[in-house]
């Protein structure tokens, strides 16, 4: 962590900053940097006089020593508020550290330099002069100027009236350039202005490894054959009653009876594309939803609209009870309340098993047509569509 003078720091703090360091016992390096993310960068920010905002976290195992557990080795994982990641160092030491968020800091800054670039260089294509220029043009330019504009005012300004005075048309110009500074001031902040969430799923969406075929629905009325995995109704011949088996095992002789195929028209293309994608939209969302509220200490216990849920990560308390059907009831609750909401849930006494309420397993979501559950304690437990979703989340925040 970047230290200044911790003289008058409240001890609590300290307290606090130290107890973050400790691992648990069976907690991953990943685990222990979802649990003291967001209140570690809570510390920073609530204490600006002795803390920079850019800092970090070194993972320390907690030992048992004589009743009490004591700090014990400094591991070489460390979280880096710079990057909002885990990092892995090549030694366990506070200057190796150190060395990654200087780096990490430089990166940011270069980052932002680069991405501004472009701005400037367009602002010097466009040739708008630059503050006070106006009083070093001359009286040539300012009319090149006037006349190159005049047009479009003429056309615009219902009460337009041509200039003939050197003074009313330097005003004119002067105010065109003070106008276009402010057009260049607002494009930039745009342009430089953090990602919304929205934006940030919908790229996730369009790099979630569906497969072409599942987005490329038919735009003409066609008839596209169904997946082989799809289960359909099918009478064999000498049978009383249909059964249902997958579409790959139709026999050979029935391969264009009408269940194999899903028949579009450009109406209801775009009605099934809409709800192939909201459905996407949503799964993706609510995957990050859960994560990011997480961190801020809460656990989500409905499903929603992807709009909405990623409308909760800007005010999770306000956003707590639910705004969207306005029926009183909880969209999350906090992390530590968790278990006793599960226990009034089900009818229990509170803690009456604690192994039966796994707070990192998602209940049944419609993934695909199919339910399943999502592990976010694991990656690599879950299906595939997931488990890319996850790559995708690592690789935009990297």
């Amino acid at each position: 962590m970047v230290k200044t003078n911790y003289s008058g720091l409240n001890p609590v703090v300290m307290q606090a900053l130290n107890n973050l360091q400790y691992r648990y016992s069976g907690e991953t390096p990943e685990m222990w940097c979802s649990r003291v993310r967001y209140p570690f960068k809570k510390l920073l920010e609530y204490n600006p006089k002795y803390f920079s905002k850019n800092g970090f976290i070194q993972m320390v195992e907690r030992i048992y020593i004589d009743g009490e557990f004591k700090a014990g080795r400094r591991s070489f994982n460390i979280y880096c508020t710079v990057c909002e990641s885990l990092v892995f160092i090549h030694e366990n030491t506070i200057e190796c550290a150190n060395i990654h968020l200087n780096e990490c800091i430089a990166k940011t800054v270069k980052r932002r330099i680069e991405y501004s670039k472009p701005v400037q260089k367009n602002v010097k294509k466009r040739g708008v002069p630059s503050r006070n220029s106006v009083l070093s043009l001359s009286s040539d330019e300012i009319d090149e100027i006037y006349r190159t504009y005049c047009f479009t005012l003429s056309n615009y300004w219902t009460k337009y009236s041509y200039h003939y005075l050197p003074e009313d048309r330097k005003r004119v110009v002067n105010h065109l350039i003070e106008s276009a500074k402010v057009v260049q001031r607002a494009w930039r902040t745009f342009k430089l202005r953090p990602e919304t969430w929205a934006k940030r799923v919908w790229n996730m969406v369009r790099n979630d490894g569906t497969p072409d075929e599942k987005k490329f629905l038919g735009i003409t009325p066609r008839k596209i054959r169904v997946p082989d995995d799809r289960y359909i109704y099918f009478l064999r011949p000498g049978y009383r009653y249909d059964e249902k088996i997958q579409a790959k095992d139709i026999p050979a002789y029935a391969q264009n009876i009408p269940a194999l195929y899903d028949y579009y028209t450009p109406q209801s293309w775009a009605e099934k594309k809409s709800e192939q994608l909201w459905r996407r939209l949503n799964n993706v969302a609510y995957i990050v939803a859960f994560i990011e509220l997480h961190l801020q200490g809460y656990r989500i216990v409905e499903y929603s609209d992807w709009s909405y849920m990623l409308k909760w990560l800007s005010n999770p308390e306000y956003h707590r009870i639910d705004k969207y059907l306005n029926n009183g009831n909880e969209n999350f609750v906090r992390s530590s309340e968790y278990t006793r909401y599960k226990c009034k849930l089900a009818g229990k006494h509170y803690q009456y098993n604690l192994l039966d309420i796994d707070y990192y397993k998602t209940g049944n979501i419609s993934i695909n047509g199919e339910y399943t559950t999502i592990d976010f304690s694991d990656s690599n437990n879950n299906c595939k569509y997931v488990q890319r979703i996850f790559q995708t989340i690592d690789s935009l925040f990297k």
